[in-house]
């Protein structure tokens, strides 16, 4: 059975149908906010871990693309079916905009019959994918706290220099220096392959740039030039998520490339300002960052409110920069998507739910009513009260987790452990002290509430 968005299917998502997603692991996904079962290489929204004996054998997308495992998910999706790796957008876990809009309204409505023309009643389609987010390294400058080593070379490398990757038993499957240059081999002759397959095929109608950090590939410089060269960029939609902490490579400057696209959408990684961004980025400096997002912003006028926009994830040391922020997005006129840091249990130190709810509602009622007054006749900026005022009715850990104190001392013992490392331990007390002397006392164990 088949049931049309237009006729009450509220579960179908374009993005199967379009899309394919790669880790810099190899795990491939519907997208980067399904959850799906690991293979080898556990993701943080991933429904169930790797096995630890798990066997690297990645298969290629053409295997992948008509699987039984993707026709199953097809054939439900089409049947209005709610199924668990959609639980993302489902539940509204990341924000309250959800990806499955993205695909549907945004980037291919014009499309959604013709999936349901194309694909079977087993699932198998005829489509082909036309949308990728292939991310090929981990490649990255930054070691952002709510990130880690799986999307960052530098937390990689950092984690490696403290010792975390001491014995292969001891240490995740891609991690293991045995299994380093198979990865590496299949992401370079396999997955650039059939990226650049696509290209040259002028298949291709979006590219999804995401990290590590895209604009330090030299692949992603090739293929956009490739694009601009072959006179294609103008069918092709560019999106980045990237930290913008540098926009030239070589002889190549972003600014000079962008404007021959279809359509180009910056999602700029920041969350806050000064020395509180500078700490949750690690890397991030903050003056220089601001800079290279004003010198962009031009490309709002040729495509558009999303031509470059703040990408905001709140964390806990975040809230208390989201004021200066929030002014900033009103005096340059931009938009800002907007996602929270998640946790799927306690330890999580950067996701706000970490504070008992007396603090929590306290801190999320001050920003909400600094805010709120300075909407009026703004609606472009409505969004961060809707997020905010999401944001305060979701459980606190003590709400939500039975063992949360044993999962925030060990969350806390992890944290400490990094910021010793970085030298900057004292960094986070600092920034509490500074902007919440309650919150400063609980974190401290001064005060329990």
């Amino acid at each position: 059975m088949k049931v049309k968005p237009k006729d009450g299917n509220k579960t179908f998502c374009m993005a199967p149908f379009t899309h394919t997603y790669l880790s810099p692991q190899s795990e491939r996904r519907m997208c980067c906010a399904s959850r799906e079962k690991a293979e080898w290489a556990t993701q943080y929204l991933d429904s169930e871990n790797a096995d630890q004996n798990s066997q690297y054998n990645p298969g290629t997308l053409k295997d992948h693309w008509n699987s039984d495992y993707m026709k199953g998910i097809r054939k439900d999706l089409l049947a209005g079916n709610e199924i668990p790796q959609c639980q993302v957008c489902n539940g509204k876990l990341l924000n309250i905009s959800i990806y499955r809009d993205y695909f549907n309204k945004t980037l291919f409505p014009n499309k959604i019959e013709e999936a349901f023309e194309k694909t079977d009643e087993t699932g198998y389609t005829k489509m082909v994918p036309i949308s990728f987010d292939y991310r090929v390294r981990n490649l990255c400058n930054f070691k952002c706290r709510m990130c880690g080593d799986q999307l960052s070379s530098s937390w990689e490398s950092e984690r490696r220099q403290m010792g975390d990757y001491d014995s292969d038993g001891n240490t995740d499957f891609w991690a293991q220096k045995k299994n380093k240059p198979a990865i590496e081999n299949f992401q370079r002759d396999v997955a650039e392959a059939e990226l650049w397959e696509a290209v040259k095929n002028g298949t291709i109608e979006e590219i999804y740039w995401v990290g590590g950090e895209p604009l330090m590939w030299e692949i992603h410089w090739e293929i956009m030039q490739y694009l601009i060269d072959n006179d294609l960029a103008k069918n092709v939609w560019i999106r980045y998520n990237t930290n913008f902490s540098r926009t030239t490579y070589k002889h190549w400057d972003l600014k000079d490339m962008l404007p021959h696209f279809k359509t180009v959408q910056i999602c700029a990684s920041i969350d806050g300002t000064g020395d509180i961004v500078e700490y949750v980025r690690h890397g991030i400096k903050w003056k220089s960052w601001i800079k290279n997002f004003k010198d962009y912003i031009f490309l709002n006028k040729q495509y558009g409110d999303y031509g470059i926009a703040f990408d905001l994830t709140i964390t806990t040391p975040g809230l208390f920069s989201l004021k200066e922020l929030f002014d900033l997005a009103v005096e340059l006129d931009v938009n800002t998507l907007i996602k929270t840091t998640f946790a799927f249990d306690s330890t999580i130190m950067m996701c706000p739910q970490v504070l008992p709810r007396v603090l929590y509602n306290e801190v999320l009622d001050d920003i909400i009513d600094y805010i709120k007054p300075k909407l009026i006749g703004n609606e472009k900026h409505s969004n961060w009260i809707e997020c905010l005022e999401d944001l305060k009715n979701r459980p606190t850990f003590q709400e939500q987790y039975p063992n949360w104190e044993e999962g925030l001392k060990k969350g806390k013992a992890n944290l400490h452990r990094v910021d010793k490392w970085r030298k900057n331990e004292n960094v986070l007390n600092e920034i509490y002290l500074k902007h919440n002397k309650k919150v400063y006392k609980w974190w401290n164990n001064k005060q329990i509430i």
